[in-house]
C-alpha cells in the first residue's frame, strides 16, 4: 500500500503474476522478463469462449526489447533465442516458491473452482523439465 499511496519510490514486489479469471496462472513478470505458461489464441470477442492453451514449455519474453511479446510470431530466431535464455524458467521458479506464501497469507477475494497454490509451482516445474510428459 505505502508505494501505491506514493509514500515510497519501489514496490516491495519482486514479481507480477497474470491470473486468468477462473485463477490459472497465465504468465509471471520479474523486471524486464516475463515467462507465459497460457495464453490465449482466439482474436476479438471469441477470445471470451475461447479456453486458454496451456502450453507444454513456457514463452519468454524479454518486455523491454518486445514490449508487444511478438517476437515468437515475427522472429526467425526466436526459438534459438528461448534456448540460451530458458535460465530465466529457473529463476522464475525461486521467485514463485518465495512469493506462494503471499499467496496464502493473501488469497484471492474470489475463489474460482480451478485456483489452486500447487499447481502454480507444478506448472513451472514441469515447464523446466522437472515433469514428466
Amino acid at each position: 500500500l505505502p508505494y501505491l499511496m506514493g509514500e515510497v519510490d519501489e514496490s516491495p514486489r519482486n514479481a507480477f503474476f497474470y491470473i486468468s479469471d477462473d485463477g490459472d496462472i497465465l504468465a509471471i513478470r520479474m523486471g524486464d522478463w516475463k515467462v507465459v505458461l497460457m495464453e490465449q489464441r482466439a482474436k476479438t470477442l471469441a477470445c471470451w469462449f475461447e479456453p486458454f492453451v496451456r502450453l507444454r514449455a513456457p514463452k519468454i519474453f524479454n518486455l523491454r526489447r518486445d514490449p508487444f511479446e511478438r517476437a515468437d510470431e515475427n522472429s526467425n530466431t526466436y526459438w534459438d533465442w528461448v534456448i540460451s535464455h530458458a535460465y530465466i524458467i529457473y529463476y522464475m521458479q525461486a521467485a514463485v516458491a518465495k512469493e506462494i506464501d503471499n499467496f496464502v497469507a493473501f488469497p484471492p477475494r474470489q475463489k474460482p473452482a480451478s485456483f489452486n497454490l500447487d499447481r502454480v509451482l507444478e506448472q513451472l516445474q514441469d515447464a523446466s523439465g522437472g515433469g514428466q510428459h
